[in-house]
Protein backbone atom coordinates (compact mmCIF):
# COMPACT_ATOMS: atom_id res chain seq x y z
CA UNK A 1 0.00 0.00 0.00
CA UNK A 2 1.47 3.45 -1.36
CA UNK A 3 1.18 6.32 1.18
CA UNK A 4 -0.92 9.08 -0.70
CA UNK A 5 -0.04 12.24 1.48
CA UNK A 6 1.71 14.05 -0.95
CA UNK A 7 -0.96 13.92 -3.98
CA UNK A 8 -1.43 17.49 -5.19
CA UNK A 9 -5.35 17.59 -4.70
CA UNK A 10 -4.60 17.35 -0.90
CA UNK A 11 -1.96 20.16 -0.98
CA UNK A 12 -4.67 22.10 -3.17
CA UNK A 13 -7.41 22.02 -0.74
CA UNK A 14 -5.05 23.61 2.06
CA UNK A 15 -3.85 26.36 -0.92
CA UNK A 16 -0.70 25.31 -1.16
CA UNK A 17 0.88 24.82 -4.64
CA UNK A 18 3.22 22.81 -5.75
CA UNK A 19 5.42 23.41 -8.75
CA UNK A 20 6.28 19.93 -11.05
CA UNK A 21 10.40 20.51 -10.64
CA UNK A 22 9.84 20.85 -6.87
CA UNK A 23 11.71 18.41 -4.58
CA UNK A 24 11.39 19.46 -1.03
CA UNK A 25 10.46 22.90 0.81
CA UNK A 26 11.61 24.81 3.83
CA UNK A 27 15.15 24.19 3.31
CA UNK A 28 16.82 24.90 6.62
CA UNK A 29 18.65 28.35 6.49
CA UNK A 30 20.87 27.91 10.04
CA UNK A 31 22.47 25.07 7.51
CA UNK A 32 26.37 25.37 7.24
CA UNK A 33 28.02 26.23 3.36
CA UNK A 34 30.03 23.30 3.63
CA UNK A 35 28.83 19.34 2.50
CA UNK A 36 28.00 17.28 5.10
CA UNK A 37 30.08 14.27 3.98
CA UNK A 38 32.52 13.38 0.79
CA UNK A 39 31.70 10.72 -1.80
CA UNK A 40 34.56 8.54 -0.65
CA UNK A 41 33.49 8.39 2.96
CA UNK A 42 30.04 7.47 4.58
CA UNK A 43 30.61 7.38 8.06
CA UNK A 44 28.39 9.70 8.84
CA UNK A 45 25.68 7.80 6.63
CA UNK A 46 25.55 5.37 10.26
CA UNK A 47 26.46 7.59 12.88
CA UNK A 48 23.34 10.21 11.93
CA UNK A 49 20.72 8.35 9.88
CA UNK A 50 17.81 6.31 11.95
CA UNK A 51 16.30 3.88 9.43
CA UNK A 52 12.80 3.26 10.22
CA UNK A 53 12.46 -0.23 8.77
CA UNK A 54 7.97 -0.76 7.96
CA UNK A 55 6.88 -3.85 7.75
CA UNK A 56 4.58 -3.46 4.62
CA UNK A 57 0.92 -4.93 4.59
CA UNK A 58 0.00 -6.89 1.96
CA UNK A 59 -0.15 -10.11 0.38
CA UNK A 60 3.57 -11.10 1.10
CA UNK A 61 4.92 -11.46 4.45
CA UNK A 62 7.71 -9.19 5.50
CA UNK A 63 9.47 -12.36 6.94
CA UNK A 64 8.68 -14.11 3.58
CA UNK A 65 12.01 -15.96 2.77
CA UNK A 66 14.35 -15.30 -0.62
CA UNK A 67 17.48 -16.59 -0.76
CA UNK A 68 17.65 -17.36 2.62
CA UNK A 69 16.49 -14.08 4.20
CA UNK A 70 13.48 -12.47 5.09
CA UNK A 71 12.09 -10.04 3.17
CA UNK A 72 12.56 -7.05 5.53
CA UNK A 73 16.05 -8.61 6.55
CA UNK A 74 17.02 -7.40 2.91
CA UNK A 75 16.58 -3.91 3.56
CA UNK A 76 18.10 -4.24 6.88
CA UNK A 77 21.37 -5.27 5.10
CA UNK A 78 21.43 -2.40 2.42
CA UNK A 79 20.91 0.13 5.25
CA UNK A 80 23.23 -2.02 7.80
CA UNK A 81 25.76 0.51 9.73
CA UNK A 82 22.78 3.04 10.80
CA UNK A 83 20.75 2.18 13.74
CA UNK A 84 17.38 0.40 13.22
CA UNK A 85 14.02 0.91 14.50
CA UNK A 86 11.18 -2.26 13.00
CA UNK A 87 7.60 -0.76 12.97
CA UNK A 88 4.46 -2.09 11.67
CA UNK A 89 2.81 -0.28 9.14
CA UNK A 90 1.22 2.40 10.68
CA UNK A 91 -2.48 3.54 9.19
CA UNK A 92 -1.64 6.88 6.59
CA UNK A 93 -3.39 9.06 8.76
CA UNK A 94 -0.97 8.08 11.81
CA UNK A 95 1.92 7.67 9.89
CA UNK A 96 3.75 10.93 9.77
CA UNK A 97 3.29 10.88 13.94
CA UNK A 98 4.48 7.16 14.72
CA UNK A 99 7.59 8.57 12.43
CA UNK A 100 7.95 11.82 14.76
CA UNK A 101 8.00 9.85 17.57
CA UNK A 102 10.88 7.02 17.00
CA UNK A 103 13.18 9.93 14.86
CA UNK A 104 14.79 10.83 18.20
CA UNK A 105 17.36 13.33 17.83
CA UNK A 106 19.43 11.97 14.19
CA UNK A 107 20.32 13.95 11.89
CA UNK A 108 18.56 12.29 9.06
CA UNK A 109 15.75 9.69 9.51
CA UNK A 110 15.11 7.34 6.45
CA UNK A 111 11.89 5.56 6.12
CA UNK A 112 12.04 1.97 4.33
CA UNK A 113 9.63 -0.98 3.23
CA UNK A 114 10.49 -4.85 3.98
CA UNK A 115 8.29 -5.03 0.10
CA UNK A 116 11.66 -3.52 -1.68
CA UNK A 117 13.93 -6.11 -1.12
CA UNK A 118 15.92 -5.27 -3.87
CA UNK A 119 17.67 -2.23 -2.24
CA UNK A 120 21.38 -1.99 -2.62
CA UNK A 121 23.23 -0.64 0.13
CA UNK A 122 25.23 1.22 -2.63
CA UNK A 123 21.82 2.46 -3.73
CA UNK A 124 20.62 3.83 -0.10
CA UNK A 125 24.33 5.53 -0.08
CA UNK A 126 23.73 7.23 -3.06
CA UNK A 127 19.70 8.34 -1.95
CA UNK A 128 21.86 9.43 1.48
CA UNK A 129 24.02 11.59 -1.07
CA UNK A 130 21.78 13.29 -3.35
CA UNK A 131 19.57 13.88 0.31
CA UNK A 132 22.50 15.50 2.00
CA UNK A 133 24.36 17.40 -1.19
CA UNK A 134 20.87 19.31 -1.67
CA UNK A 135 20.52 20.44 1.77
CA UNK A 136 16.70 19.16 1.43
CA UNK A 137 14.24 18.85 4.70
CA UNK A 138 12.21 15.69 3.02
CA UNK A 139 12.96 13.05 -0.41
CA UNK A 140 9.78 10.84 -1.32
CA UNK A 141 11.25 8.15 -3.02
CA UNK A 142 9.56 5.46 -4.83
CA UNK A 143 9.08 3.38 -1.61
CA UNK A 144 9.85 5.40 0.80
CA UNK A 145 11.37 8.63 2.46
CA UNK A 146 13.80 10.42 4.18
CA UNK A 147 13.96 13.57 6.34
CA UNK A 148 15.92 15.69 7.58
CA UNK A 149 15.50 15.40 11.76
CA UNK A 150 14.85 18.80 12.45
CA UNK A 151 12.55 19.77 10.10
CA UNK A 152 10.51 15.96 10.73
CA UNK A 153 10.23 17.51 14.69
CA UNK A 154 7.98 20.40 13.99
CA UNK A 155 6.49 18.83 10.37
CA UNK A 156 1.93 19.03 10.74
CA UNK A 157 2.01 17.36 6.89
CA UNK A 158 4.45 16.08 3.94
CA UNK A 159 4.96 18.36 1.01
CA UNK A 160 7.05 16.80 -2.65
CA UNK A 161 5.55 16.97 -5.57
CA UNK A 162 8.33 15.07 -7.32
CA UNK A 163 9.76 11.04 -6.49
CA UNK A 164 13.60 10.53 -7.07
CA UNK A 165 13.92 7.01 -8.78
CA UNK A 166 17.11 6.02 -8.46
CA UNK A 167 17.79 2.29 -9.19
CA UNK A 168 14.19 1.66 -10.51
CA UNK A 169 15.18 -2.22 -10.00
CA UNK A 170 16.15 -1.71 -6.28
CA UNK A 171 12.92 -0.06 -5.36
CA UNK A 172 10.22 -2.88 -7.34
CA UNK A 173 7.72 -3.50 -5.59
CA UNK A 174 7.63 -7.12 -4.29
CA UNK A 175 4.09 -7.48 -3.09
CA UNK A 176 2.43 -10.20 -5.41
CA UNK A 177 3.52 -14.40 -6.39
CA UNK A 178 5.33 -13.28 -9.64
CA UNK A 179 7.05 -10.92 -8.22
CA UNK A 180 8.35 -12.69 -5.69
CA UNK A 181 9.52 -14.82 -8.37
CA UNK A 182 11.38 -12.24 -9.92
CA UNK A 183 12.98 -11.07 -6.82
CA UNK A 184 13.95 -14.58 -6.95
CA UNK A 185 15.83 -14.48 -9.66
CA UNK A 186 17.26 -11.06 -9.12
CA UNK A 187 19.10 -11.57 -5.81
CA UNK A 188 19.95 -15.06 -6.92
CA UNK A 189 21.72 -13.76 -9.98
CA UNK A 190 23.54 -11.22 -7.37
CA UNK A 191 24.61 -13.95 -5.57
CA UNK A 192 26.30 -15.62 -8.16
CA UNK A 193 28.19 -12.98 -9.78
CA UNK A 194 29.29 -12.27 -6.17
CA UNK A 195 31.26 -15.55 -5.79
CA UNK A 196 32.06 -15.90 -9.43
CA UNK A 197 34.38 -12.50 -9.08
CA UNK A 198 36.33 -14.59 -5.98
CA UNK A 199 37.11 -17.66 -7.96
CA UNK A 200 34.14 -19.67 -8.11
CA UNK A 201 33.07 -21.60 -11.40
CA UNK A 202 29.67 -21.98 -11.86
CA UNK A 203 28.21 -24.31 -15.13
CA UNK A 204 24.35 -23.47 -16.30
CA UNK A 205 23.76 -20.59 -13.55
CA UNK A 206 20.06 -20.55 -14.78
CA UNK A 207 19.82 -24.18 -12.48
CA UNK A 208 21.94 -23.42 -9.35
CA UNK A 209 20.00 -21.45 -6.42
CA UNK A 210 22.41 -20.40 -3.75
CA UNK A 211 21.53 -18.71 -0.23
CA UNK A 212 22.75 -15.78 1.30
CA UNK A 213 24.73 -17.09 3.65
CA UNK A 214 26.70 -19.97 1.92
CA UNK A 215 30.48 -19.45 2.05
CA UNK A 216 32.35 -21.03 -1.08
CA UNK A 217 35.82 -20.91 -1.21
CA UNK A 218 37.52 -20.01 -4.71
CA UNK A 219 38.29 -22.96 -7.30
CA UNK A 220 35.08 -24.90 -6.48
CA UNK A 221 33.66 -25.97 -9.62
CA UNK A 222 29.63 -26.38 -9.66
CA UNK A 223 27.52 -28.00 -12.15
CA UNK A 224 24.05 -27.36 -13.21
CA UNK A 225 20.97 -28.33 -11.21
CA UNK A 226 22.60 -27.96 -7.74
CA UNK A 227 20.86 -26.23 -4.64
CA UNK A 228 22.81 -24.56 -1.48
CA UNK A 229 20.99 -23.38 1.25
CA UNK A 230 21.33 -21.97 5.08
CA UNK A 231 24.77 -21.80 6.26
CA UNK A 232 26.45 -24.11 4.03
CA UNK A 233 30.57 -24.26 3.24
CA UNK A 234 32.24 -25.48 0.08
CA UNK A 235 35.89 -25.38 0.22
CA UNK A 236 38.76 -24.47 -2.41
CA UNK A 237 38.54 -27.03 -5.13
CA UNK A 238 35.64 -28.87 -4.26
CA UNK A 239 33.51 -30.24 -7.18
CA UNK A 240 29.72 -30.68 -6.95
CA UNK A 241 28.58 -32.40 -10.02
CA UNK A 242 25.07 -32.05 -10.88
CA UNK A 243 21.84 -33.44 -8.61
CA UNK A 244 22.98 -32.12 -4.98
CA UNK A 245 20.67 -30.20 -2.39
CA UNK A 246 22.68 -29.06 0.36
CA UNK A 247 21.55 -27.70 3.49
CA UNK A 248 23.40 -26.41 6.55
CA UNK A 249 26.47 -28.47 5.03
CA UNK A 250 30.57 -28.30 4.96
CA UNK A 251 31.99 -30.30 1.95
CA UNK A 252 35.70 -29.94 2.37
CA UNK A 253 38.50 -28.88 0.18
CA UNK A 254 38.89 -31.11 -2.47
CA UNK A 255 35.43 -33.10 -1.72
CA UNK A 256 33.28 -34.20 -4.87
CA UNK A 257 29.56 -34.61 -4.44
CA UNK A 258 27.04 -35.55 -6.83
CA UNK A 259 23.54 -36.47 -6.98
CA UNK A 260 23.31 -36.47 -3.19
CA UNK A 261 21.33 -34.68 -0.68
CA UNK A 262 23.34 -33.51 2.65
CA UNK A 263 21.56 -32.00 5.46
CA UNK A 264 23.62 -30.63 8.62
CA UNK A 265 26.14 -32.99 7.29
CA UNK A 266 30.38 -32.58 7.12
CA UNK A 267 32.29 -34.31 3.93
CA UNK A 268 35.92 -34.58 5.14
CA UNK A 269 38.83 -33.50 2.56
CA UNK A 270 39.03 -35.19 -0.19
CA UNK A 271 36.16 -37.37 -0.19
CA UNK A 272 34.12 -38.15 -2.33
CA UNK A 273 30.23 -38.97 -1.71
CA UNK A 274 27.18 -40.20 -4.48
CA UNK A 275 25.12 -41.13 -6.16
CA UNK A 276 22.31 -40.99 -4.65
CA UNK A 277 23.59 -40.86 -1.33
CA UNK A 278 21.47 -39.39 1.87
CA UNK A 279 23.24 -38.05 4.72
CA UNK A 280 21.72 -36.12 7.85
CA UNK A 281 23.82 -35.05 10.90
CA UNK A 282 26.22 -37.84 9.76
CA UNK A 283 30.43 -36.77 8.81
CA UNK A 284 32.22 -38.82 6.14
Amino acid sequence: MHYNIFMETEIEEIGIMVEKNQISFDFLSDMPPKTLMQEENHKWVAEETLVILVKAKGEISPNFDICGKKMIDWVALATSGCKQKVIEEPNEENFLETIKNLAEDFQFVAVLFSDTPLLKKSTFLDIMDFFSKRRMNVLRLARGFVFRGEYLKNARMLLSSNVEEFDKEDFTLIDNSQKVSFAFKVLNGRILEYHKARGVIFFGEETIFVDADVEIESGAVIYPNNIIKGESYVGKNAILESGNYLLDTIVCDGAFVVQSYLEKSKVSEGKVVGPFARLINEEI
